[in-house]
């Protein structure tokens, strides 16, 4: 009897999550004068980031988490994107993710005024796993 009602509750339990993987990671800029996004100007993409300013100055970082179907993830995910002399641009942690029913989730990290700030790199962390992506915006005289 005991291993009946063992067995039960065993099987009631709901089933270990699958493990999450980091996807990619998408930048896009923003421009104020349409309210609209660029396409994703992550590497690989051929970007040149050449006085960016006159069309837009903010961008948009998106790390993106895969895992199977929908799953509350409750390790920490971290991008950083930094600057000229390694200076900290921005930074999010998000310590509560939800994917959506067929495993994604979708994490943004916003940079203000970041169109003549030189070479950006973005890290994303997640628990060992860790991706980056470098950019460069610069602006002439």
């Amino acid at each position: 009897m005991i291993d009946l009602i063992a067995a039960a509750a065993l099987a009631a339990q709901p089933p270990a999550p699958v493990a999450a993987e980091l996807g990619n990671i998408r930048m896009r800029l923003f421009y104020r004068g349409s309210g609209e996004l660029s396409e994703n100007i992550a590497p690989p993409a051929q970007f040149a980031g050449w006085n960016t300013l006159f069309s837009a100055d903010d961008m948009v970082v998106v790390a993106e988490l895969r895992t199977a179907g929908e799953q509350h993830i409750g390790q920490p995910l971290r991008i950083v994107a930094r600057g000229r002399n390694n200076r900290v641009l921005a930074q999010r942690t998000f310590r509560s993710i939800l994917t959506s029913s067929e495993g994604r989730a979708f994490l943004p990290l916003y940079l203000n005024d970041v169109a003549c700030a030189g070479t950006i790199q973005v890290t994303v962390t997640f628990g060992r796993q860790s991706r980056a992506e470098t950019l460069t915006l610069e602006c002439g005289e």
